[in-house]
Formats: C-alpha cells, structure tokens, sequence
C-alpha cells in the first residue's frame, strides 16, 4: 500500500513502426507519454493543424449525438397519442455497464468506419439545416395566419373598404374592452356608423363609416385605443386564411419526413460514441507525435511506466517493432513522474477523497491508508446510527455486485458502504437504530449516552478525536521528514508535539470526565498522580518542541525565528482540535431530525386504533428517514473532508501530483479490454 516505483522509458525506433509502437503501447495500458528532451540532431512535428481538425470533428460528432437525442425525445413525445407511429428507441447504456466494453483490435482499426460516419455527419448537417429552414418558413406562416384570424370573417377584401367622396371608410381595432364606450361615443354622432366584424384574443375588428365632416370621432375613439387595423389582404382573408393552412400543413408533413430521417439515425449513437473516444485517441497519438524527437527515418520516444510492468513494456515493443533501442531509468529524486497508488480494495475507494484535494506527489508519502482510517472513524461518529449505517451497507455491498465497470458512482457508494461499518459500530455504541434509543427499553446505560441528553460526552469525545488525528498528521510529517533522512527534525521537532498532545489528554482526562458527567464512566478515572506527571510531561515536551522547531532553518535568526514561529503554531493547533466540534454538531442535528421524525411517526399512530394511522406512520419513517440520512450523509461527506484536507493534510501533505494515465486509457464512452 503505497505510491508505485515509476521508471522512465527512452525509445529510439523507424518512423514507419511509429504506429504501431503507439497501438501496442496503448493494449499495454501500463506506458504514459512524456514529451522527449530536444536533441540537437532532432526536430519536432507541428501538429497543430492537425489537432484542430480533429477536434472540430469530436465536436461535431458529439453536437450530432445531441442532437439526434433531442430530435428523438421531441418525435417521441409528438407521437405519443398516434398509435400507427412505434416509438423510437434511444441506445441505453446499461446500470451495471454503463460504458459499451469493446476490445483493443476493433478499437483500434475503427477508422475504417470513418468515410461512413463522416458521410452520416455531412447527411445530418444538411438534415438539420432543412429542419431549421422549414421551421422557419413554418412560423412565418403560422405569424402571417395569426395576424390574418383579425379579419379572417370579412366579407370583403381590405382593399375594398376605402374612402369615398364623402366619408371615411376604415378598418379598425380595438380592446373588447372598451367597446361599451366606443359605441356610445358612436351614438354620439348622427353620421358615423361602427360594423362590429368579429372578436379574436380579445381584440374587435369593425368598420367605421364617418361623414367627413365629423372627422374628430376618429380623434375622441383614438382616446378608447381604437386604431386603424394594421392588418392588409389584397383577396379575401377567408380564402388567404385558407391557403395558409394549406402550406402550414405541407411544411408539417416535410417537417414529419425530415424528423424522420434525422431519428433514423438514433440507432447509430452507439457507434457515434466510439467514433469520438476513436478521434480522442487519435488526437492523443498527434500530441505525442507533437512531443517526439525525430529525424528524416527515425524518432526518439520517451514515456513512464511503473517498474513492475517492465515486463510488458518490454514486449509490448518487441511485438511492435524489430527496430528498437531502448533505455529503462531510474527516477531521481528531484525529478518528476506521474503517481500510481496501489492500495487494498478496503483503501481503495477512500483514495477518490484524497485526489478531489490533490494527488499525492511522486516523491512523498501515500497518505490513504492513515487518512482512510479516520475518515471511517469520523464518519462513524457523524452518522452514528446502526439502521443508517446498514442501508449504507446494504448499498455499497449492492453496487460491489450490481456494478461491473469501476464507475465514479460505484467508488462513492463503496466508500459509504465501508463507513456503514463505523456508523453501525458507533450506533451500538450509542444504542441508537433510525434514532430510535433501542438500550431505554432494555434498561440498560449505553456505553456512549445520547447526545442531546448528555451533550459534553460526546463533545469531550470529538476533541480527542481531533488531537488523535491531528497527532497522526504530526505522524505523518515525521515519515516524510524520516524519507527524506531529516531524523532530528523528525524526532526533536515534531515528536515532542506528538507527546504534548497525548500528555495533554491524559492529564486533563479526569477534568473532562467531569465535565461529561456520565455516571458509567466514573469507574475509569486515573490517579491524580498520574493526570499531575502527565501535566508535566506535557510541558516538558512542549518546551522541546518550541527549542527545536528551527531545526533545518538556516543561519541562527532563522532557527530563532522558527521557534517563536512555533510558540504562535499552538493558537492553530488549539483552532485545529476546536474544528472537531463539528464532528459533534453533526451527529446531534441528524440524531435530533431522527427523533423528531419517529416523534411524528408516534402522533400518527395514537391510540393504535385506527390502522390507517400505521399506514401513513410507516410511510413517514421510511421517506423522512431516507431524508435524514441523504442530507446527513452529504454533509458528513464534506465536513469529513474538511477535517481531511486542512486538519490532518495540513500538518504533512504537499500533493500537487499528476496521476499516471496510461496512453490511450482515458476514454469517454467506451471500455477497451483485451477480449
């Protein structure tokens, strides 16, 4: 359990097997390209060019892909009623494969497919332009009807209402509204008369007949907001309203056609999603070829690998090529390689925390297997229950078996599924099963009480929780310091913290006791002599501390100013081991949800003599308390992570590594194998 032994990779070969060398490297899955250092006798390619076309084609492919999606989806739901239409099925990736698994010689052979696909790629752009063209002339239409329906009943066309050599003829509109008011001001005048058409979306359409002598009518109806009509139709509307929907309806059925032809191709999404992970891997070739250092026949390669698969580098070249030299270094000290972290399935899944911080570097110590134990154990004390901690159980064991591919949603579920332990652990601790106090109707005092009743227990406990944690950190500084031959900084300057700290617990145990107040636990009080030397102790290891905290400064003031540096460190420390506080808050919060959850259950139920009232109770645990756990369970995932990532990597971590991604390994939808 630790970061991998990396070696570097030097190859010098014909240009003619540079392909193949890259094909067989890519089955080895154990080799990831470096950029080789510049030779004086050597050039570089630009593939530049090259990279943007490839990447204009991914694009393209995965815009298609969306594309013929959505289409699909509208086509379907459009279709849903119309039985004569079968639905059209998406290819659906599976939940326990969610990646289609192909082998390495299909994958790698795929570009014979590509003329056909380009072709499929040029017939759907231009399938998608025609859509956009006759959805376009389409919501002309449907605008142009829309505006017509105003005056769709006119007996005449709007041409024909025109003035004459003694009156104004208009079309107008105006609110429905207000035409209670327009037609008394009508009434008004003795030479105006107003022909009500029709009402449409609340709007009248009329024809207003006025002796040009009592013009102003137009100016007083203008105040009611009637206006002339804006709407013109040179046949009559009916028939024009006619024709429209003659041509909306051929647009429909081209649109239906066209729809068709793009959902025809949902069948070759899949194939699409291999194609971009095939382009994908091809653009990865053109950045190595970019990174090669070669000559009019030759090109010299360089690449890293863990020394353990030496093996199959080795023959994953001889397979390729029987023109090859090649070289296998050692790593120096300062010198970078990607990180390889190989730990126990336990572990595993726990390392996904470490990398959303940063990746360990090459050179410095794995922290998962220390981190990995008090994440348990922190999350554990949060979740603190053995119901909530078996449906976590349950779905880590379901998505171990149900889950054949390793998926990001597998590492998670497996991660709960493994700190259910600890909440189940905790929970009997706590006698506590979906917040229900199972030890009360036993009788029986639980070794740990609740949190709510016996608050400063389990706030005692979080503390030296922390400065446990915290002394692990401390632990881990000193093996990096011992890795690197730093023995007195190890054991003077950090060591003494280490002693402080557990010094500090025990001589402050029986004080905390007290303050817990939890009768069960008065029976392991220690000597007073033994909380008075530890006191000591705690001191003594201190001031050793603060001396020999500039141990590795340079010049006196330095190793002076370090110390002092170190007086300050104890405020961070004490504002450290005060961060574990949370561990406390969270645990109440979901234990106090829980209680009032089965306080609700209880209310339903009654008297019990009403078995409805059992129905709804039920119905409540299970939802509220799935509830209780989703939210508890999210926010233990973060505030443990916190607790990670600032009290414990705080102390040692560096990270800032780049993990090893085997050459051609990272694909998007598909999962290369071997068979």
């Amino acid at each position: 359990m630790a970061i991998v032994t990396m070696k570097k990779l030097t190859l010098i070969s014909v240009l003619s097997d540079k392909e193949s060398i890259f094909d067989s490297l890519v089955k080895s899955a154990c080799v990831e390209l470096k950029r080789s250092a510049d030779i004086d006798a050597c050039t570089s390619s630009d593939v530049s060019a090259q990279r943007e076309r490839l990447a204009e084609k991914i694009a393209r492919t995965e815009e298609a892909i969306a594309y013929v999606k959505q289409q699909t989806e509208l086509y379907n739901a459009k279709n849903k009623r119309n039985k004569s239409v079968a639905e059209v099925k998406l290819p659906q990736s599976s939940f326990a494969r969610p990646l289609t698994e192909i082998n390495y010689d299909y994958f790698l052979h795929f570009g014979s497919n590509s003329a056909r696909i380009d072709s499929d790629m040029d017939a759907l752009t231009l399938l998608k332009q025609q859509i956009a063209e006759i959805t376009a002339q389409k919501t002309q239409k449907e605008t142009e009807l829309k505006r017509l329906s105003l005056i769709v009943n006119l007996p005449h066309p709007t041409s024909w209402y025109a003035d004459t050599e003694s009156s104004f003829v208009q079309l107008v509109q105006f609110n429905d509204s207000e035409r209670e008011s327009i037609m008394k001001l009508t009434a008004e005048y003795d030479m105006a008369e107003l022909e009500i058409i029709d009402t449409v979306r609340s709007k009248t359409v009329a024809v207003a007949v006025v002796h040009k002598s009592q013009a102003e009518f137009f100016e007083r109806a203008l105040t009611f907001g009637m206006v002339k009509c804006p709407v013109a139709c040179d046949v009559l509307p009916k028939v024009a309203a006619e024709d429209l929907n003659r041509q909306i309806a051929g647009l429909n059925e081209q649109l239906g056609v066209t729809e068709a032809r793009v959902v025809s191709y949902a069948d070759n999404i899949s194939e699409w999603k291999i194609y971009v992970d095939y382009l994908a891997l091809r653009d990865k070739k053109l950045s190595a070829e970019g990174d090669l250092q070669i000559t009019d026949k030759t090109f010299v390669m360089e690449a890293y690998y863990p020394a353990e698969d030496e093996n199959k580098v080795t023959k994953a070249i001889e397979d390729a090529t029987n023109y090859a030299v090649t070289a296998y270094d050692d790593i120096g000290e300062d010198e970078f390689a990607p990180t390889l972290v190989k730990n126990n399935k336990l572990v595993k899944p726990f390392e996904s925390i470490t990398n959303m911080y940063s990746p360990p570097d090459y050179h410095e110590v794995d922290p998962n297997p220390v981190m990995s134990v008090f994440y348990f154990l922190i999350f554990g004390f949060m979740v603190a229950d053995i119901g909530y901690g078996a449906l976590l159980l349950v779905a880590g064991i379901f998505a171990t078996f149900a889950i054949k591919q390793r998926t990001g949603i597998k590492t998670m579920l497996q991660l709960f599924g493994i700190c259910g332990l600890s909440a189940i652990v905790v929970g009997v601790l706590f006698g506590s099963a979906f917040c229900f106090p199972i030890y009360n109707n036993l009788g029986i005092q639980p070794p740990i009480p609740a949190p709510d009743k016996y608050p400063m227990v389990m706030m005692v406990l979080s503390l030296i929780l922390g400065i446990v944690h915290i002394c692990a950190g401390i632990s881990c500084k000193m093996a990096v310091k011992i890795k690197r031959k730093q023995y007195l900084a190890a054991w003077l300057a950090d060591f003494p913290w280490i002693i402080t700290f557990i010094s500090l617990i025990v001589a402050i145990f029986n004080t905390a006791l007290d303050m817990a107040a939890y009768e069960p636990w008065a029976s392991v009080r220690l000597p007073d002599i033994v909380g008075r030397v530890a006191l000591y102790v705690c001191l003594a290891s201190l001031a050793v501390g603060v001396i020999f905290a500039g141990l590795g400064s340079k010049g006196f003031l330095g190793k002076v100013k370090s110390s002092f540096g170190s007086v300050y460190g104890i405020i961070n420390y004490f504002s450290d081991v005060m961060s574990y506080i949370r561990v406390f808050g969270l645990m109440l919060s979901s234990a106090l949800v829980g209680s009032v959850i089965n306080d609700i259950s209880k209310m339903l139920i009654g008297d019990g003599s009403m078995p409805t009232g059992y129905i709804f109770a039920g119905i409540v645990l299970v939802i509220a308390h799935l509830f209780n756990l989703a939210m508890g369970v999210l926010s233990v995932y973060i505030h443990n992570g916190r607790l990670q990532y600032v009290e414990f990597f705080g102390k040692f971590y560096t990270g800032e590594g780049q993990l090893f991604i085997p050459f051609g390994s990272d694909t998007k939808y598909v999962l290369v194998k071997d068979k």
